[in-house]
């Protein structure tokens, strides 16, 4: 059996490192939907349970290992993963796009925000080159990319899909690389090993709504290369980038499927980690959390500290989608979603913020005629509440509300009326063809597969 560890999206901040301080500092780490101020604390937790674990030796670490790039918070990451290593576990390490991005920040009372070094992608590859790219079988230097000897019988290709790295118009693999890692494949066949695949950016979308409003966080020619990969035999790629649980699968033209699984980042809600277990044909996926960290959680549990950051976060973008939409614009940014597209739909979530900002279900199915498909238990649920459980959901990998329940059947049936009387016909065709398939897929994952505790048979 093979069994290996997987966490991602670190976004390490060296706060302690860059002695941040200061309004700026606090704004910032307390708007961010990254826990950045308690980072390390998390990462030193975490990196504790894994060298607890004696019976798992393996670890991927799948990207987005610091939050902006920041040199410092490379060199210091890289050490306390030296102490990892040293507690036996073997880590295989890729870096994404935030591990270079040009402009990282550091805070002070006297300068407020600056711009303090960045790492390039040479330096990355000096910086962790004993996690993976030591001990790797073949190396695509152009990209940071390898293929290394997981356990006897077993490889894995490590795929940087980075490109020119932060402000790219999009991610994924060159021409050269897939030729390269066609290479890994037929050499691992050759071997008799089985392969496994790692990136960071997703190549399904862990939900309809990512693929719907953020196309450019997914890989480029997403379908092609999952069917590349699936039609090679590999049936397991572990990605991150999202900040959400999910467990997905496609299956290419030629009937080979591909399951990816995507974890959510470890310094945010929900903070997994994620545990894998692969014997023959059955993997067995696992979701671990810390208990508590080594910092102030104002004596709350570690994972209610997270969801109330995560939720303060949540309730500003919808303070402003009521009160505000072109601040709700702005702070789309924030989750993945450009500010061209939110501007492009900006009537309609206006519209939508500001029924959730002011009406219970019992409201709303009054007003819009529509009480009677509302069960009596939803009634002084408030809507704006509700959205804030499906978002919550959606990033947790809990995505249960079937249709037929209670919670669905409201939601839609507000949802539709609302938009049956929308005043512009253009308004209810985008909602019949983009907006009600993405707002049922929030509400209920139909995929059949647990996103967080699930087997998997391949």
């Amino acid at each position: 059996m093979l069994k290996f560890y997987q966490i991602t999206d670190l976004h390490y901040y060296p706060a302690r490192e860059l002695h941040a301080c200061g309004e700026a500092w606090e704004k910032r780490a307390k708007y961010d939907q990254k826990c950045l101020a308690e980072s390390e604390a998390i990462i030193d937790a975490a990196f504790a349970y894994l060298a607890n674990d004696r019976d798992t030796d393996i670890v991927l670490i799948t990207g987005d290992v610091v939050c902006d790039g920041e040199l410092v918070g490379h060199r210091s990451l890289a050490r306390k993963l030296k102490m990892l290593a040293e507690s036996g576990k073997k880590i295989f390490l890729i870096t994404a796009s935030h591990d270079i991005r040009p402009d990282p920040k550091g805070y002070s009372e006297e300068k407020g925000e600056y711009v303090v070094e960045c790492a390039d992608k040479a330096q990355l590859f000096d910086i962790y080159y004993d996690f993976g790219l030591r001990d790797a079988l073949s190396i695509h230097k152009a990209t940071n990319s390898y293929c290394a000897q997981l356990e006897r019988g077993y490889r894995i290709l490590m795929l940087n899909d980075d490109r020119q790295g932060w402000g790219a118009d999009n991610y994924g693999f060159s021409k050269d690389q897939l030729e390269w890692a066609q290479t890994q494949i037929d050499a691992a066949k050759a071997a008799g090993d089985r392969m496994l695949a790692v990136c960071h950016h997703p190549l399904l979308p862990p939900a309809k709504l990512y693929k719907a409003f953020s196309p450019f966080e997914m890989i480029d020619d997403s379908e092609n290369v999952a069917a590349f990969l699936a039609d090679n035999g590999i049936q397991l790629l572990f990605t991150g980038h999202t900040h959400m649980q999910s467990i997905n699968y496609f299956d290419s033209p030629a009937g080979n499927r591909l399951y990816e699984i995507n974890t959510a980042c470890l310094t945010a809600y929900p903070s997994p980690i994620r545990k894998m277990e692969l014997q023959g044909n059955t993997l067995k996926v696992t979701t671990k959390h810390l208990e508590t960290i080594d910092y102030d959680l104002q004596a709350k549990p570690y994972m209610l500290y997270l969801k109330e950051h995560f939720d303060f976060m949540l309730n500003d973008i919808l303070d402003a989608a009521a009160h505000d939409i072109d601040r709700f614009c702005e702070l789309g940014e924030s989750f993945s979603l450009k500010k061209e597209k939110s501007e492009k739909f900006k009537v309609p979530l206006h519209m939508l913020g500001q029924l959730l900002d002011r009406l219970t279900f019992k409201k709303a199915g009054r007003l819009l005629g529509v009480l009677p498909k509302i069960a009596p238990r939803m009634y002084d649920v408030r809507i704006r509440d509700f959205l804030l459980t499906l978002v919550n959901n959606l990033y947790g990998g809990t995505r249960n509300f079937a249709p037929g329940s209670a919670e669905y059947d409201a939601f839609m049936a507000v949802a539709d009326r609302l938009f049956q009387i929308a005043p512009a016909g253009s308004l209810k065709e985008m909602y019949k063809t983009t907006l009600r398939p993405v707002l049922s897929d929030i509400l209920y994952n139909a995929n059949g597969l647990d996103s967080n505790d699930t087997l998997i048979a391949l």
